[in-house]
């Protein structure tokens, strides 16, 4: 069995952008599409929006893995999704909340390659933020570094499997290291 590959790391560190280009890498890594509650962005396709009714039948039917909620609005993670792509011999990749990390570890123990993306700087995360412009900058903010000093303080630190460093212009060579990263750990 294939492992799944989660993807952390606080709001603007540059998660999906990651995510894409590990997609260009291997062919079998399948990007999980989650379900929003928050109404779509024009030609997004990292988010597949719905209506808070349809989350909460989703998950009353088990058919959610977790619901969390950020910013007022609530991201659901298919549960069939994940099992059809390790099923096809493929990689699940998932940009994954820290908080719900245990969700992960209980539901496939030992199957499971944990990437901490952090931020080369406060500064440098913050005015990401601030360009992006998608929420509330403040709110964003305050939960980032809340986020930042769970990461750092807690036991999630080890669980994970490789942290790196989301560096300006190095976009390749992050991809590169978490593709070997995940391949030696097979």
């Amino acid at each position: 069995m294939n492992k799944l590959l989660l993807v952390l790391g606080v709001s603007g560190v540059g998660k999906s952008s990651i995510i894409k280009e590990l997609l260009v890498l291997d062919s079998r890594f399948i990007y999980i599409v989650p379900f929003t509650t928050r109404p779509s962005r024009g030609k997004e396709d990292t988010k597949i929006s719905i209506s808070d009714e349809v989350m909460d039948d989703l998950w009353s039917r088990g058919e959610l893995l977790s619901v969390n909620e950020i910013y007022g609005i609530r991201c659901g993670t298919p549960r069939s999704l994940i099992t059809k792509v390790l099923e096809e011999g493929n990689v699940p990749v998932l940009d994954w909340p820290l908080a719900c990390l245990e969700v992960m570890t209980t539901a496939f123990p030992n199957h499971l390659y944990v990437v901490s993306v952090l931020p080369p700087s406060i500064e440098i995360l913050e005015q990401r933020l601030m360009i992006d412009g998608r929420n509330n900058h403040e709110g964003r903010s305050r939960n980032t570094h809340r986020e930042l000093a769970n990461y750092k303080s807690s036991e999630f630190k080890r669980l994970c499997d490789l942290e790196i460093v989301s560096e300006e212009n190095k976009l390749s060579e992050i991809a590169q290291s978490i593709y070997a990263g995940y391949l030696s750990s097979l």
